[in-house]
C-alpha cells in the first residue's frame, strides 16, 4: 500500500502541535491551487525534490545548504515566511547556528609606525631622485654641447633661433 506524500505531510506534526515543514508547504500550495508539477516548473526543480520537501524526506534531499535555498524559494512562491521555515529546518536538521564574527583588538603600536614608515619611504625616494639627476647631468650636458649649446646659454635665454623662412 503506497502512502501519498501529501497525505503523509498533512498528518505529520511536530512537537507542540505545529505542522511540519512539509505539511506547511503542502497546505500553502493547495491554498494557492498549485499542483506539484507547476511548483517544480516554477522553481526549476525536479518533481522528486518537491515531493521530498513536502514529505520531509531528508534522505532524498541534497546537502542542507541547497535545501535551505529550495525552502526559501518555495516559501516565497506560496507566501510563507522564509526565515521561519529555514529556522525550523535548521532545528530539525540539527545544523549549528551561523558563525559569529568578533573583532580582535587593534594594535596601536602598528598604527603609530605607519606615518614614520611613509616619511622614511619618501626621504629615500627623494634621495634616489637626487642621485639619478646628479648621475644624468653629464649626459644632458653632453647632449646640449653636441647641439652647439652650452648649459649657460640655455639658462640665460641667449639661445639663437634660425631666422624665419629658412
Amino acid at each position: 500500500m503506497s502512502v501519498d506524500p501529501e497525505t503523509e505531510a498533512l498528518s505529520a506534526t511536530g512537537s507542540g502541535g505545529s505542522q511540519s515543514i512539509g505539511a506547511q508547504l503542502v497546505a500553502a500550495r493547495k491554498a494557492r491551487q498549485l499542483d506539484i508539477e507547476k511548483v517544480a516548473a516554477e522553481l526549476k526543480l525536479d518533481v522528486a525534490i518537491i515531493r521530498a520537501l513536502e514529505s520531509d524526506n531528508q534522505a532524498a534531499l541534497p546537502a542542507p545548504i541547497f535545501v535551505k535555498g529550495y525552502l526559501r524559494s518555495y516559501a516565497r512562491l506560496v507566501g510563507l515566511a522564509e526565515d521561519e521555515l529555514v529556522r525550523t529546518y535548521n532545528v530539525q536538521a540539527g545544523d549549528l547556528p551561523p558563525l559569529t564574527v568578533s573583532r580582535l583588538a587593534t594594535r596601536p603600536a602598528r598604527l603609530l609606525r605607519l606615518p614614520s614608515t611613509r616619511i622614511l619611504r619618501n626621504v629615500v625616494m627623494l634621495l634616489l631622485l637626487g642621485i639619478m639627476i646628479w648621475l644624468a647631468w653629464p649626459v644632458v650636458e653632453g647632449l646640449l654641447q653636441s647641439r652647439g649649446e652650452t648649459p649657460d646659454e640655455t639658462q640665460q635665454g641667449q639661445l639663437e633661433l634660425p631666422p624665419p623662412g629658412l
